[in-house]
């Protein structure tokens, strides 16, 4: 968080953020990281990341990072009071999002489409489900892993000839769903400028996974063939994957003819420079199934600290796994980090927290990040006295 105050591009705007996990509440994060005021608007229970884990101090590291710049409330839409609140929340909004596994969930709280558009025409409300609202599918939960083994990512993710993996490093599948949210709420308020008119957007989860598998999807129908397992590697591109080394792992990438002369050099090959079955990327993808495990034998001969080096001198593209420290601690230390101040660290009622900046830089304006992850319900009072509203006692 900063002090900079200028202005922020989407100030003014209010977003309701019904959802839970990340596909909604990521969209709505980014949407206050750009000046809107999202408010989190939690049933008694409370998200269910909240208590997940890791934990800091208590809280599930997955709510706070998927929760920021956002104000807190509590409603239990089952209860007349809070449900007559809910709709002049939704009266005084710009957007809602929320990712319950069927759009029937609000419908049956009495807060379907049609009433909410009866309350605030101007509505844009973006229903971000697993499988979206038609088919034998629809209403079906679903989660990250589901996401990737339902689009067929799995089939194509593992070690060559070995059973299919999931992708675990992050919640590819999530943020992926996220930005497409975000994208269709941004596009919606341009043309609700226009128009004047809100609108409903359907998303969905399995969508976005297929639409993350399109090059695989791709190479089928351009070549017939079934794309293979890789694992690290790259269809198109050889080498371009990570290599065991006698203490860890590199990942190098040779992306044109100029730049394998000087990777034969660098690993003191310089015979397979002109040998023909790997004289051009065409003829290395061909032949990778000999190429791979040669140079899996070169690069064990070394650490992973030589190899980088040896790389870098040639001007060879070369990236350096994690080693050592926790990743933030490093990537709080390298240097374009830094530079361009892409993570920070601050405080929250839970403890210090480092995270990602925005993604977006402006000249005029600035996205930024306004405040932690609200503890449950930490600003229901807050926003009832400016909705002018009283509920049980909290007003």
């Amino acid at each position: 968080m900063t002090n900079d105050t200028r202005p922020m591009p989407l100030s003014g705007i209010r977003v309701l953020d019904l959802g839970q996990a990340a596909v909604g509440p990521i969209a709505a994060e980014y949407l206050g990281e750009l000046g809107a005021d999202v408010i989190k608007v939690e049933s008694p229970e409370g998200d269910s990341v909240r208590r997940g884990r890791p934990r800091l101090n208590g809280m599930g590291h997955t709510f706070l990072g998927n929760n920021l710049t956002k104000r807190g409330v509590m409603l239990d839409l089952k209860n007349p009071e809070d449900h007559a609140a809910a709709e002049r929340l939704i009266a005084t909004a710009d957007v809602l999002i929320e990712n319950f596994r069927s759009p029937a969930v609000l419908k049956r709280l009495g807060l379907g489409y049609d009433r909410m558009s009866e309350i605030n025409p101007r509505l844009i409300y973006v229903q971000s489900s697993a499988y979206g609202p038609r088919g034998p599918m629809e209403g079906m939960t679903s989660n990250e892993w589901f996401a990737q083994a339902s689009a067929g990512l799995t089939s194509v993710t593992g070690a060559r000839g070995q059973a299919g993996e999931f992708s675990r490093g992050t919640a590819s599948m999530d943020w992926n769903g996220a930005f497409v949210n975000l994208e269709a709420i941004l596009v919606a308020l341009y043309v609700r400028e226009r128009t004047g008119k809100g609108m409903m957007i359907y998303t969905s989860q399995f969508q976005s996974a297929l639409i993350a598998s399109t090059t695989r999807l791709a190479e089928y129908f351009v070549t017939g063939e079934v794309p293979e397992r890789l694992g690290s590697g790259r269809p198109n591109v050889v080498p371009d994957q990570a290599f065991a080394t006698s203490d860890g792992f590199v990942t190098v990438t040779v992306p044109h003819n100029g730049f394998w002369t000087r990777f034969c050099r660098a690993i003191e090959r310089p015979e397979l420079v002109d040998d023909p079955r790997y004289a051009t990327n065409d003829a290395r993808v061909a032949n990778r199934a000999t190429l791979e495990p040669a140079l899996d034998a070169v690069f064990a001969t070394a650490t992973a600290a030589e190899w980088i080096a040896r790389m870098r001198a040639a001007d060879v593209p070369v990236g350096e796994f994690q080693h050592g420290a926790n990743l933030s601690a490093s990537l709080l230390e390298h240097p374009q980090v830094q530079a361009e101040r892409l993570l920070s660290v601050f405080d929250t009622p839970w403890g210090a927290m480092a995270t990602a900046e925005p993604h977006w830089k402006f000249d005029k304006t600035q996205a930024r990040i306004t405040r932690p992850a609200p503890a449950h319900g930490e600003h229901t009072q807050e926003v009832m006295r400016e909705l002018g509203v009283e509920i049980g006692g909290r007003s």
